[in-house]
């Protein structure tokens, strides 16, 4: 048992390259073994540690969403809407928004994928609360939609966002959805800017608050 534990304890010397120098490899068949130990020793710390590095150095856009969706009147029509913002100080550009729009197709557990069109879907960079608008015409698959129909075709609107990070240099990316029933109808987002003789805040905490709205007819 004291041969096994020191032949363990010298393998795993020489497998972390550390080697106290008590025990040594003698002939060409040991000096062979322990050389390949060592080099497999180093190629698993250099993996270990790039796999590391990378789960937890990937930046992320760390975008917070209103909590929920609303379909409120816009111009003379009407448009979904969504709203978020950057919390963090760092600087987002070149800020890209998508709207995807799935619900199951009539009589069938398939779904369809709609892309949809948006009022504005890029901006330079994300100072302050962005509301991201969808407007209703006549060519979008909303049109002429109500909330029952959302809710019986089980509906989803899949929200991409695309940014540039300027504290890492690197894209980054955000999603979110939100189901039928996280749509509030007849409702428009609240004012959240706030105007002082500092500048202008923005209270995160209402970046979701909404009051009722009559919809375009």
């Amino acid at each position: 048992f004291e041969h096994f534990l020191g032949a363990f304890f010298f393998s795993a010397q020489t497998l972390t390259t550390l080697g106290y120098g008590r025990v040594a490899p003698i002939g060409l068949i040991t000096n062979s073994i322990a050389a390949t130990e060592s080099m497999i020793g180093l190629l698993l710390f250099a993996l270990a540690t790039g796999m590391l590095y990378g789960r937890f150095s990937k930046p992320t856009a760390k975008i917070k969403y209103s909590s929920n969706a609303v379909i409120a009147p816009y111009q003379n029509i009407n448009g979904f809407m969504f709203r978020l913002l950057n919390p963090h100080k760092n600087q987002l550009l070149e800020v890209e928004a998508n709207i995807s729009l799935s619900w199951l197709k009539d009589n069938s557990e398939m779904r369809d994928f709609f892309q949809l069109d948006l009022e504005r879907n890029s901006v330079i960079f994300l100072t302050s609360a962005w509301t991201v608008v969808h407007p209703i015409t006549q060519e979008s698959p909303m049109y002429g939609v109500t909330d029952d129909i959302l809710i019986k075709k089980d509906a989803e609107f899949i929200i991409t966002i695309k940014a540039f990070d300027e504290s890492s240099a690197q894209l980054v990316y955000s999603r979110t959805s939100y189901k039928a029933n996280e749509v509030r109808w007849s409702e428009k987002f609240a004012y959240i800017i706030d105007h002082s003789a500092v500048g202008l805040s923005i209270d995160a905490s209402r970046l979701g608050e909404s009051h009722k709205a009559d919809l375009n007819l």
